[in-house]
Order: structure tokens, then C-alpha cells, then sequence
């Protein structure tokens, strides 16, 4: 910080005349402070005059002629109340104006001094040293130039008085004391009195100047340590970094937190060169430096990473720093450890998409449930319709059976064979139907599997999927029955062979498709059963997901997502086993593994403690 201070120093050194001539507005707001005071003064100058005036007509007898001083006493009277009126009260409101007030008060001063010496004996009174005075507060409150103005001025109306007396007062009037000039006028004991008079009234006045100037610049110093030392500790207190480059490439400030930036978190360096920092942030402070045509108002952002094992997430802000005076002193860098607000982010953001992802699954599942309960209720229409279409159909099938008895005409009678096929046909279908939207019920029964499987496939034979769909049902004449709920395991076929047929029907380039369905009996006491399709397949990870409950990878409405999960935990209820194979383009396989009797006590009753599985029927 020192060094820096010393390097800012430099800076304004170099800068003050400059500063002189061209007023900023901080001597501005001084300047309506000092002309305030200046008028002070002025009253104390009028009251002055007039006891001088008085002393020297009535005590010493020395003025003929006493009423052209005051008539200038007077005039410094009014105008030191027009100057009142006219100065600013308020050191903020200051502008151009208080320095313009100042250079013609000062010049309106010596005026008046002037015609005050004229009328009291000229050059030869001792008061002629008063003219130091005015260059002194014109030195004090007014720019340089102006202030050399002034001294411009003393000096003419010097001469000129000079002149007059020269000339014995032919041009402006000759106003002489009444001196005895016997043996010359230091031998005269009242201009001796007047002289050393004036030389301790000047004495007196440069020593109170000098007091005003030393007290005013010595309180302007200790303000400014004061404000240094306050600047430097909440410098150094600061989390942010802070680093002032000046134009020399030099680093006059950098605060604790900045060092951190350092190359290899090397804190304790004392060399103030750019180079010891960051690549990154060198790379910018030269950036910064080459280019000195920035407007005051421009700034920079630009972000790095600390070295070391506790890397840190580090964004910086520059600007250029502009004196009083209008000249640039550098650039200062302020940087904020964003590490955490990244994490936290980060987190953010993970959050959002985490309750993004709940929201999708929320709205699915409210879209699912709304799908679910509109197919339990065309579910509960088409059993109420089934059970209405039944009974006309068995109408329809007692007249056939009767016309078939009634009638002679063979040709009429295979006709009526084929209504009755028909009419049988449907009754099974809506059995079927009634069947499998009645509840589940927990009956256990040794079951045929192949037929299970033909009774699943009937039911898919209508589904228009199928239409594009060969299946190829490859039964097994030496399958044993199993231990399980038919119905169940009804749902569980439909839900995967419901599965396969959309795969292939969502697969465009393949115009002929095959749904192959076999079964064998295996050495350990249980059941395979394959169902492959030639679909769109799906990929691993889809694979290890699909058995979860609500993940589908179907539109919104034609998926539920529960269909492999329901089945899932059938299969396994009867300590069996459901596995998918796929690939992307080549289809998939679901391979289900069912022991013959499960290790579970499932509903045992008569049937499942004194029955053995046997063969299945072959037709």
C-alpha cells in the first residue's frame, strides 16, 4: 500500500500545475469557502479605514481633506454586501461563477487600496506595503493565471500612482500629508509612527495568511491520512480482490484477497510486477494497459480459475481510475470469489430439472390416470354390451339349431352349420371378453400353458395391429401344466404380445413382421416361454428400466406404463422369473422362467396338495 502511495504521489506531482490552471470542481467547492472568508476579512479592512481616517484627522492632524477616504471606505462597504448577496452559501452548489466573483473582488480591492493611498500622500505612505495582501489571497484562492492577473494589476496601479506622484499629481491630483519634511520625512515622528505602523499591520497580516494557508493544508493532510488509513483497512477487509495497476505495468495496490490470484498461490512475494500473476489475468492487465483511449465509464468482466488444489472460480472487473484533474492514473481490478454461487448454481439447477422431471411425471400420470379410468369405463361398456349382445345371440342360435333340425335341403342345412360356427364363434369371444374384465380372483389351478397362450392369441387376432403381423404360436405337446392363476397370467401374455405388436407397428422399414411364440420344459423342474418380435427394439438402458412402474417410452395416452410392471410382479409371485433381451433394429425377446410348483404356499387346497402336474392335451 506504500508503495502505491508513492507511486499516486508521483502521478499528482507531475500534474500540478496543470491542476492549477484548470480548476476542478473539489477547488471550486473550496473556492466558495475561501471567498466567504475573504468577505470576512473585508469587514474587518472597512472598519480599518475609517479608524485610520479618524486617528489621522483628529489625533495626528495629518489629513487635510478626510472625505474622498471615506466615500472609499463606503464603496468597500456596498460592495462588500453585494459580493454577500451574490456569493454561494452552499460549497456544493459552487460552479464557474464563484471564481469569476473572486478574480473581480480581488481586482476591485486593489482599485480602491489604490485610490485610498492616492488620497492620503500617494506612494510616500507607509500603508503603500498593504499591496502584498491582495497578491497574497489571490495566490491562495484563485488559479494560477488569475492570480497572475492580479499581480498585473498591483503592478500598474503602482506605477501609475508612481507617475502622479512624479509628476506632482497633473494627471489625478496630488492629496500630500501634512509632513514636516525637515531633515526628511524618517525624521518625521508621525511618519516614522505611520511607518512602522504599516510595516507591523503587513507583518501581521502575512503572518495570518501564512497561518490560514499552513493550518488549512496541514488540516487537508491529516484528513487525507486519516482517509488513507480508513481506505487501506477497508481495502485490506474486503472479500472482493482488489488490485490498481498503474501505467508503468506496476501493482501500486493489491489487497489479501488478490494475492490469492497469484501464480502457484505464491502470497508472500513482494514484487509489485504484473507478470507475478495469473496468465490469464496478466494477459488482461497488458490488454488494459496498451489500450488508453477507454472512456471513464468503460468496464471489463473476464473470469479464471486459481491454481492449486482448492481451485477457485474467480470473476474480475476493470475500469479506468481518472484524477481530479481529468488525467488517467491506471486501471483498478476488482474480482469476487463466485465458487460457491457456481455450486450453488450448479444445484440449482439440478434441483429445477429434478422438479422439472417430477412435474412431466406428475402431468403423465395425471394424463395416465385420466386414459386408465376412461378405459375401466369403456371396459365396464363393452361387458355390459357383451352381455347384451349374448342374449339375442343365443336366440339367433336356438332358431339356427332348430332350423337345422327342421330342414331337408342339405345346401340349406350347411348353410345354417355355418351360422352355427359362427354364432359360437362370437360366444366365445365374448366370453373371453366378460372373463377378462371380471376382478382378479387368487384361484390357483394346475394349468395349461399352451392353452393359455391360444386363448391370449384369440383375443389378439382381432386387434388391427395384428393384421401386418404373422405369428408364429409353436407349441409344445410334452408341456406339463403349472401351478398358477390362469387369469393372471392371461394379463401377463396380452400386456407383452399388446407390447411386441406396437414395436413392430412403430417400425416402418420392415413391411412383413413376425411375432414368434415357444415354450419347453426344462431339466430343473420349470417352464420357458419366448415371445420375439422384429420391432424397433430399444437400447440397455431402456432394457433395465422397463420393468419400472410408469416408465413407458410410448406418447402421452398410449402407454401407461405399468404393463411390464404388472406383469413383472405376477411372474414373480410364483417364484418366477421375466427377462428382456433387445437391440436397437433388431427387435426383442422377453423370456419368462416358470417352475412347475412354486416354493410359495400360494392357496393350497385340495387340488394343489393330492393333484400332480400332468401332460397337457393335445388336440
Amino acid at each position: 500500500m506504500q508503495a502505491g502511495q508513492e507511486n499516486i504521489m508521483d502521478v499528482k506531482s507531475s500534474t500540478v500545475s496543470d491542476f492549477m490552471d484548470k480548476p476542478s470542481q473539489y477547488t471550486r467547492d473550496t473556492l466558495a469557502e475561501q471567498i466567504l472568508w475573504l468577505i470576512r476579512l473585508r469587514w474587518i479592512a472597512c472598519a480599518s479605514i475609517v479608524a485610520a481616517c479618524l486617528m489621522g484627522t483628529y489625533v495626528f492632524g495629518v489629513f487635510e481633506n478626510a472625505v474622498p477616504i471615506y466615500v472609499c471606505a463606503g464603496l468597500l462597504f456596498l460592495s462588500n454586501i453585494l459580493y454577500l448577496v451574490a456569493a454561494t452559501k452552499k460549497a456544493e452548489r459552487s460552479g464557474r461563477k464563484d471564481i469569476t466573483l473572486g478574480m473581480i473582488q480581488i481586482e476591485a480591492d486593489l482599485v480602491l487600496l489604490t485610490a485610498v493611498l492616492h488620497f492620503s500622500g500617494g506612494v510616500v505612505n507607509p500603508f503603500l506595503l498593504l499591496y502584498i495582501a491582495p497578491i497574497i489571497i489571490a495566490t491562495i484562492i484563485l488559479p494560477r493565471t488569475m492570480s497572475y492577473a492580479v499581480g498585473l494589476t498591483a503592478i500598474l496601479l503602482f506605477g501609475l500612482l508612481a507617475v502622479s506622484e512624479l509628476y506632482g499629481g497633473a494627471w489625478l491630483g496630488h492629496y500630500p500629508l501634512r509632513l514636516s519634511s525637515v531633515g526628511g520625512l524618517w525624521r518625521n515622528r508621525v511618519y516614522v509612527l505611520g511607518a512602522f505602523a504599516a510595516f507591523v499591520s503587513t507583518i501581521v497580516l502575512v503572518q495570518y495568511l501564512t497561518r490560514v494557508i499552513i493550518a488549512r493544508m496541514t488540516a487537508k493532510e491529516l484528513e487525507a491520512a486519516r482517509n488513507n488509513d480508513v481506505l487501506e483497512a477497508v481495502i485490506n477487509a474486503m472479500a472482493e480482490g482488489l488490485i490498481f495497476v498503474t501505467f508503468d505495468a506496476k501493482v501500486a495496490i493489491c489487497n489479501p484477497a488478490a494475492k490469492l490470484w497469484k501464480k502457484n498461490g505464491d502470497v508472500n512475494k513482494k514484487d509489485n510486477s504484473i507478470d507475478n500473476f495469473l496468465p490469464t489475468l496478466t494477459e488482461h492487465m497488458k490488454v488494459l494497459l496498451s489500450d488508453g483511449d477507454k472512456a471513464a465509464n468503460w468496464t471489463e468482466t473476464i473470469e479464471f480459475n486459481t491454481d492449486g488444489p482448492g481451485q477457485r472460480y474467480i470473476e474480475v472487473k476493470s475500469c479506468p481510475v481518472v484524477g481530479i484533474d481529468g488525467q488517467r492514473l491506471g486501471y483498478v481490478i476488482v474480482g469476487q470469489d463466485l465458487t460457491e454461487h457456481r455450486k450453488l448454481t450448479e444445484d440449482l439447477l439440478e434441483r429445477t430439472e429434478e422438479v422439472t422431471e417430477i412435474n412431466e411425471m406428475l402431468k403423465m400420470s395425471r394424463v395416465e390416470m385420466a386414459q386408465r379410468e376412461k378405459m375401466v369405463a369403456i371396459g365396464q361398456m363393452a361387458t355390459g354390451i357383451a352381455h347384451e349382445i349374448g342374449n339375442p345371440l343365443a336366440s339367433i342360435s336356438s332358431v339356427a339349431q332348430y332350423l337345422t333340425r327342421k330342414t331337408t335341403v342339405y345346401e340349406q342345412k350347411e348353410q345354417l352349420l355355418v351360422i352355427q360356427y359362427h354364432i359360437n364363434r362370437i360366444s366365445n369371444i365374448l366370453k373371453r371378453m366378460l372373463g377378462l374384465s371380471r376382478p382378479a380372483t387368487s384361484e390357483y389351478k394346475w394349468t395349461d400353458v399352451n392353452s393359455l397362450i391360444d386363448n391370449t392369441l384369440s383375443l389378439i387376432n382381432f386387434d388391427k395391429r395384428a393384421r401386418s403381423v404373422t405369428i408364429e404360436n409353436i407349441a409344445s405337446p410334452d408341456l406339463p401344466t403349472v401351478w398358477l392363476n390362469p387369469q393372471h397370467f392371461e394379463q401377463v401374455f396380452l400386456n407383452i404380445i399388446i407390447n411386441a405388436l406396437d414395436a413392430m407397428n412403430a417400425r416402418q422399414d420392415l413391411k412383413e413382421h413376425t411375432l414368434k411364440i415357444t415354450r419347453d420344459s426344462k431339466d430343473d423342474d420349470t417352464i420357458e416361454i419366448r415371445i420375439s418380435d422384429t420391432g424397433i427394439g430399444m437400447k440397455p438402458e431402456v432394457c433395465k428400466r422397463a420393468f419400472e412402474s410408469f416408465f413407458t417410452t410410448k406418447e402421452i395416452g398410449k402407454g401407461t406404463g405399468l404393463g411390464l410392471f404388472i406383469s413383472y410382479n405376477l411372474v414373480t409371485e410364483v417364484d418366477g422369473t421375466i427377462e428382456l433381451v433387445s437391440e436397437p433394429d433388431k427387435g426383442a425377446t422377453v423370456i419368462i422362467r416358470i417352475p412347475l410348483r412354486p416354493k410359495k404356499e400360494l392357496i393350497a387346497g385340495d387340488d394343489s396338495q393330492n393333484s400332480l402336474p400332468s401332460k397337457a392335451k393335445t388336440g
